[in-house]
């Protein structure tokens, strides 16, 4: 499961103005099917005046909205079989991760966001195939490549926000800016407290797919495992490849111990099939029909 926040820049990557441009970049594929925390089939120009118009106290430079990108990876798509009601509700579960990382006691109505399931990806600059000429940009990748994007509000839901105002359950005077890009980590003093842990967050997206959808993970398909091997020390990276590799090990065993059972109990179960009595049959007895008598046989005769 790889949970991917891109960073602002150029062209879609910008933030501080309208998502009109990223919404309708993001219709290629199908038009509509938007979801967010309760609603199902949002079309695309009410997630673009939703998301434009809950903003309140931002420069103007400032990023109004984010995207956020669940990218599923094909073992586990196999397990849910890719099936859309349940990346929907797997979106929701890791939007409220989203929420609760920030540290500052929201949840997922606290947001304002819209999310959309696609199928196909293409090849982009980043892609090792591209950079070597193995394969052009923009070529269709091959295989499962479901994946969710979302667009999030920076500005916490100022609906929400105002009526927990008004009933005098917030006595702070602003609603929250939520930025999953900030430096700040879980800070305890100063202007911003909180922040967005981007490490902790993708290790809770991937404890919400296996406990959502009962996924035994082996060790190298996790995110400490990647990041590991990619940021870890030389003793790092060797002495978690030994840990997945007798892990590895143990699987084979118990799989090739089950595939040695399975022709055992097939065997039993034709013995106890072959030993088993054969139901009792009923035996109907046979009806005696009458003898017919001498005046019925003589009238017989006569005719």
């Amino acid at each position: 499961m790889v949970a991917k926040i891109p960073s602002s820049g150029k062209g879609l990557s910008q933030r501080t103005g309208s998502c009109a441009g990223l919404v309708e970049y993001l219709e290629k594929e199908v038009q509509g099917q938007w979801f967010s925390l309760d609603r199902e089939d949002v079309p695309a120009a009410e997630v673009v005046a939703t998301l434009d118009r809950n903003k309140r106290n931002l420069n103007r430079d400032a990023d109004k909205y984010y995207q956020v990108i669940l990218a599923p990876s094909q073992a586990e798509l196999r397990h849910i079989g890719s099936d859309p009601e349940q990346l929907r509700a797997y979106t929701r579960a890791a939007m409220e991760q989203y929420a609760a990382n920030f540290g500052k006691g929201i949840e997922g109505r606290d947001l304002v966001y819209f999310a959309k399931v696609e199928h196909e990806r293409t090849t982009g600059p980043q892609d090792r195939a591209v950079q070597v000429g193995d394969v052009k940009r923009g070529q269709a990748k091959e295989g499962e490549q479901t994946h969710v994007h979302v667009l999030v509000s920076r500005t916490e839901n100022l609906a929400r926000y105002t009526e927990r105002k008004q009933a005098g359950e917030l006595d702070r005077k602003n609603p929250y800016h939520l930025s999953p890009l900030t430096n700040h980590k879980d800070t305890k003093r100063g202007v911003v407290v909180g922040g967005f842990e981007r490490k902790q967050y993708s290790e809770r997206v991937e404890q919400a797919f296996d406990q959502a959808f009962g996924y035994e993970r082996p060790l190298r398909e996790t995110f400490r495992y990647a990041h590991t091997m990619q940021h870890g020390t030389p003793e790092e990276c060797a002495a978690l490849r030994g840990q997945a590799l007798r892990e590895q090990q143990q699987r084979q065993a118990l799989q090739q111990a089950a595939e040695r059972r399975q022709p055992q109990r097939e065997e039993v179960k034709q013995r106890a099939v072959q030993v088993a009595p054969a139901p009792e049959q009923t035996v109907t007895p046979a009806v005696e029909r009458p003898t017919p008598g001498p005046e019925r046989r003589s009238r017989g005769i006569g005719m």
